[in-house]
C-alpha cells in the first residue's frame, strides 16, 4: 500500500473508532465502505475485522461490568453457527449483492425503530435468529451490527448495557471470523501494513470518545443509534455501486 493509501486508512478507522464508541457499534460499517475507495474490498474487510477485534475487546473489558450475560451468550453462540455460511458467501457470491441486501435490511430497520418497534419475545427466538445472521454477516461483509443494533435497541437496554453487551458479543465473534480468514488465507502483509498504520489512530480516536460518552442521555442515544443506522446504510449501498 502507497503512503496516501495508508493515511487515508488511518483516518477513516479514527472516524469509525469514535463513532463506535460513542454507540457500541458501526466500526466496520463506516470504516469497511470509505476503505474501498481506495483498497480492494476483500483487503478492506480484514483490516476492518482485525482492527475491530482490537477496539471491541479493549471496550467490552472497560465496560464489563454493565454486560447482560444472558443475552451476550445467546448471540454468541448462534453468531458462530451462522459465520461458516458467511465464508461461504465471502468466498462466492457477489458483495454487490450482499451490500445491497445489508443496505435496505439496515434501512428497514432504522424505520421500525422510528416507529417505536419493541420486542416482547420471551422464548428468544430473535436472539438466535438476528445472532446467526449478524454471524453471517461478519463473515461475509465484515458488518455484522445492525441484526444486533436492532435487536438490543427494540429491547429498549440503557446506553452502558448496550455498548457492554454489544461489544462483548464483537469481541469472542472476531476472533472466530479472523480465525477463519487466517486459515483461508485472507491475512496478509498487504492488509496487515494498513493495520499497523492505524493503530494509533484508533487508540486515539476511543479515547476522545469514551470522553464525549458522557454527555449523552438516553434520548440523544436513541438518536444516534437510528442515525448512525441510516449513514451506515447509505453508506454500504453506495459502496455496493461504485467498489
Amino acid at each position: 500500500m502507497s503512503g496516501g493509501e495508508l493515511a487515508w486508512i488511518a483516518g477513516c478507522i479514527a472516524f469509525a473508532s469514535f463513532a463506535q464508541t460513542l454507540s457500541g457499534f458501526g466500526f466496520s460499517l463506516l470504516a469497511v465502505p470509505l476503505m474501498t475507495l481506495v483498497v480492494s474490498p476483500r483487503d478492506a474487510v480484514v483490516v476492518a475485522t482485525i482492527l475491530a477485534s482490537v477496539s471491541t475487546t479493549s471496550q467490552s473489558l472497560i465496560d464489563r461490568k454493565h454486560v447482560d450475560r444472558s443475552i451476550a451468550k445467546r448471540l454468541i453462540l448462534a453468531s458462530y453457527a451462522g459465520m461458516p455460511f458467511g465464508l461461504l458467501a465471502f468466498i462466492f457470491v457477489s458483495e454487490t449483492g450482499l451490500r445491497l441486501v445489508l443496505g435496505v435490511v439496515v434501512v428497514s430497520a432504522a424505520v421500525l425503530l422510528l416507529r417505536g418497534f419493541q420486542l416482547r419475545d420471551d422464548s428468544h427466538s430473535f436472539d438466535w435468529l438476528l445472532g446467526m445472521v449478524s454471524g453471517f454477516l461478519s463473515t461475509s461483509t465484515s458488518t455484522n451490527g445492525p441484526p444486533l443494533v436492532f435487536l438490543m435497541q427494540a429491547r429498549q437496554l440503557t446506553p452502558s448495557t448496550f455498548r457492554a453487551t454489544i461489544n462483548t458479543v464483537f469481541a469472542v465473534v472476531n476472533v472466530g471470523a479472523l480465525a477463519l480468514f487466517i486459515t483461508t488465507g485472507k491475512v496478509n502483509s498487504n492488509n496487515l501494513s494498513g493495520v499497523a498504520v492505524a493503530l494509533p489512530a484508533l487508540g486515539a480516536a476511543m479515547c476522545i470518545g469514551y470522553a464525549v460518552r458522557r454527555n449523552i442521555t438516553q434520548e440523544r442515544f436513541n438518536t444516534l443509534v437510528i442515525l448512525l443506522l441510516l449513514i451506515s446504510a447509505i453508506s454500504v449501498i453506495v459502496s455496493a455501486f461504485t467498489t
